[in-house]
């Protein structure tokens, strides 16, 4: 069974003041680049107006009744900021009694370990009044503040991360437990035992500790679903209005753990579960599948992912085809875009970038991309039909064996160096096993002990869970069971119950034997990187041909301005200039994302005014001209941006000082500096190499032709795929006809019906990669596959190999490949 449309979705970035011009011309915009929708997420707002009073509600209301007119769906994140639950610092405005508390296991002042207990004021998950006074800001306020007609047209909600405490992390990042004053007299009630005596067992192992701890947990799970996520969806449901999140930490159980206990217990109470896909290149197969899974299990419409956010300004329209595929393989259909920014300021640029469809350099493909991947996905199965297995998460099996003090080391963004502990080993077995069942292209879904001993029915042969029935269960390795008599009772029910060492035998699967699963998720990552079409086999080469010509480099170039912070505060960049420069170069401006205070150029103040978003500089003839250098100052806006991001803009080219050389087969790198010189000067461009011949920070395409003949033979050949394309995308034209989009692997046109044997022009405008405009030029990866704000600091982070230096900002500038040459080829 072939698969629903895909929906894609902008997470909306709203971080300036709220202007209804420019929200309807950005919701415009966003459905011609081929969305369905929006999710509006004040992120960084500025409160103007004031988050969630009447002015705010007003231009909401509009906004909201605008996308209805031109057939958007709009969503609303529950939040300004991350994660939810704060109402955007009101909660605590209102309740600054409020309280996060957690355990530790400390040297007490008698030289003695034991149990520490400790808080911090903040908003608690565990705390379902904080989250009623939150509903009652935030779903409430919308719901009585909105024109009745705006709110009846609101998709639904959507909440982000809510985690344990207030979801930053007190295990990861202390060693500590999540507490909450209530957790005694609860447990007590629940098992008849006294907890306080038993919270050492949850630090270090001793008589009963593994039963201590699955209790510990479950009680922590039920205690976060009924602080936070069943009052909203409570909410939601009466008011006739759907309800998505994701979790923190979904990646891996290990992970999963430390934030929220059970992904399991937590998204089968969420209307439309969802997952958070981060970065560029697929990951491990067990958490995409989770959303699928319990959307099955509880008869949901759908599940929905957050993607791609911290990939960076190098995605591509083939790494993004290669993501979204990925995930539709995992049953995600519902796609929201991690994120477009509602204004490009130099803190958007580096907020776990890109800001797609808006602001990348291919952004004119992308209604092209998303039809093709809606026609692509309609070749995937949806996983509706009846899975192969159930695969049974030790989910408790990792609560058992957990110790906090020995998840310190993990890397708090993806749950990578997961301990080789016991609980540790259990989790990743777990993930190679799912990788292993991937690999076989077995339809498996996923669960875990607690839910099938609490929800599941076994009867005729089949486990059902909810609305879901499988003939077959696999149970991993260091599943813990409360009832001993589970397995043989579903056998005895005639369900097929496997364990690991008899899958392969009982699917008739070959496969190799299990390998580490940090093995395998490395594997996936470097078989996952860009790689550059050299040829294409088995294509027939158009016989005779010319080299490709520019018949158009970009007319406006840009220089990116690398600002030396000054002693004084101020900011400072200096070019070389070639000379003579002639006075008829054309204009120069410099270009800021930010306002600031005052600018000079060789020490001339010049007026600054407000292009769009930008504040811009035009830069007079007669400075260029007269000088061998360009010396750029400018003063910061106190209380404004201190490093705005800048560029100097004109019909210029930039050549290096230094030599590039390869990085690797993606990227070259170069120690600059970069020195300023007319095009007249330097000569016409290589096509095969636009970053030498002067456009190594361009966003614009460069228009390249190549005369081809084609025999009659050739005439019935259906497309034309261009080769050594070192480019984000492509827009081909054939003797003046247009063939349409195209990007990598294949760089692929289909041809027009009924071609006669002769000479043509084939033209090609190629769209270099976003990341040669935003960077992070100098981070020691150049082009990542993730960045993260604090990469363009340079400081180490989670988001940096484990190896990095502590200062990941290098000598080196880094810039993806730009160029064509070689063959065409037919098929």
């Amino acid at each position: 069974m072939m698969g629903d449309e895909l929906t894609f979705l902008g997470f909306w970035a709203i971080n300036d003041a709220l202007e209804p011009a420019r929200l309807r011309s950005q919701l415009e915009d966003l459905k011609a680049a081929g969305l369905d929708g929006v999710i509006f997420h004040p992120r960084f707002y500025p409160n103007e107006p004031v988050y969630m009073s009447e002015d705010y509600l007003a231009i909401v209301s509009e906004i909201i009744l605008y996308s209805k007119s031109i057939g958007m769906s709009f969503w609303i994140y529950d939040e300004d900021g991350w994660p939810s639950g704060t109402a955007g610092g009101q909660v605590m405005a209102r309740r600054p009694d409020l309280r996060c508390e957690w355990i530790a296991w400390e040297r007490g002042a008698n030289g003695q370990n034991g149990i520490a207990y400790h808080y911090h004021h903040a908003v608690s998950s565990f705390d379902d009044e904080a989250t009623r006074l939150f509903i009652d800001i935030t779903h409430e306020g919308y719901r009585k503040g909105l024109a009745p007609e705006a709110f009846d047209y609101v998709t639904g909600f959507f909440t982000d991360e809510v985690a344990f405490l207030d979801g930053h992390g007190i295990t990861v990042n202390k060693g500590g437990l999540p507490w909450d004053s209530r957790m005694p007299a609860m447990y007590e009630e629940r098992y008849g035992e006294k907890l306080e005596l038993l919270l050492p067992l949850l630090f270090k192992d001793g008589d009963g500790s593994e039963c201590v701890r699955v209790r510990y947990w479950e009680l922590a799970t039920d205690l976060l679903v009924a602080g936070f996520y069943n009052p909203v969806q409570d909410w939601c449901a009466a008011n006739g209005k759907k309800f998505t999140g994701h979790l923190k930490a979904e990646e891996n159980p290990f992970f999963q753990l430390s934030y929220s206990g059970s992904a399991f217990q937590v998204l089968k109470g969420i209307e439309t579960p969802a997952v958070d896909a981060l970065e560029r290149y697929p990951s491990n197969h067990f958490y995409p599948r989770i959303a699928h899974s319990v959307a099955m299990q509880q008869g949901r419409e759908g599940c929905l992912v957050e993607a791609m956010g911290g990939s960076g300004w190098g995605v591509s329209p083939e790494s993004f085809t290669n993501y979204v595929l990925w995930l539709v393989g995992h049953g995600i259909r519902t796609f929201t875009l991690h994120l477009n920014q509602m204004k490009l300021k130099s803190q958007a640029i580096r907020d776990w970038p890109p800001s797609m469809p808006s602001h990348v350099s291919w952004r004119d493909g992308f209604p092209a991309l998303l039809a093709s991947l809606k026609e692509q996905s309609r070749k995937i199965p949806d996983l509706k039909g009846e899975p192969d297995v159930l695969l049974v998460t030790p989910t408790r099996g990792v609560m058992a064996a957990f110790l906090p003090q020995e998840a310190m080391q993990m890397n708090e963004h993806d749950g990578s160096n997961v301990p080789n502990n016991k609980a540790g080993l259990i989790s990743k077995k777990f993930l190679a096993l799912v990788d292993h069942f991937h690999k076989a292209k077995l339809h498996y879904e996923l669960s875990e002990e607690r839910v099938i001993e609490e929800d599941g029915v076994a009867a005729n042969g089949k486990l059902r869970i909810g609305r879901r029935e499988y003939a077959a269960i696999l149970i991993a390795e260091g599943c813990v069971w409360r009832d001993d008599g589970i397995v043989n009772r579903l056998r005895e029910a005639g369900v097929r119950v496997l364990g690991e060492g008899d899958w392969r035998q009982a699917f008739g699967v070959e496969i190799s034997p299990a390998s580490d699963a940090e093995e395998i998720a490395g594997a996936a990552l470097r078989n996952a990187r860009v790689e550059i079409s050299a040829g294409v086999a088995d294509s027939p080469v158009i016989p005779w041909q010319t080299e490709w010509t520019v018949l158009r480099a970009p007319d406006i170039n840009l220089l990116f301005a690398e600002f030396d912070p000054q002693a004084n505060g101020n900011l400072a960049v200096e070019w070389r200039l070639e000379k003579p420069i002639e006075k008829g170069h054309g204009e120069w401006t410099f270009v800021l994302h930010d306002p600031i205070a005052e600018l000079r150029a060789n020490g001339t103040v010049l007026p600054l005014v407000a292009e769009g978003d930008l504040t811009v500089a035009r830069i007079p003839a007669a400075i260029v001209a007269e000088s061998s250098s360009l010396r750029i100052e400018a003063i910061p806006l106190p209380g404004g941006e201190s490093n705005p991001f800048a560029f100097l803009r004109g019909p210029f080219v930039v050549k290096s000082d230094s030599l590039l050389t390869e990085k690797d087969a993606h990227q070259w790198r170069t120690e600059g500096a970069f020195v300023l010189m007319s095009p007249s000067r330097h000569g016409q461009p290589d096509a095969a190499d636009l970053i030498a011949s002067g456009y190594p920070f361009s966003d614009r395409p460069m228009t390249a032709s190549k005369r081809i003949r084609l025999s009659d033979d050739e005439t019935g050949l259906q497309a034309l795929l261009l080769t050594d394309v070192y480019a984000d995308a492509a827009f081909v034209r054939f003797n003046g006809s247009e063939l349409g989009w195209c990007w990598g692997p294949d760089w692929r046109v289909e041809l027009p019906v009924g071609i006669e044997a002769g000479e043509f022009e084939l033209t090609v405008e190629l769209y270099p990669s976003t990341y040669n405009k935003f960077g992070p030029h100098r981070h020691v990866d150049g082009d990542r596959y993730l960045t993260s704000p604090a990469q363009y600091a340079g400081t180490k982070n989670f988001a940096d190999r484990p190896d990095a230096p502590e200062r990941t900002l290098g000598a080196h500038w880094h810039f993806v490949k730009w160029g064509i040459g070689g063959r065409v080829a037919l098929s």
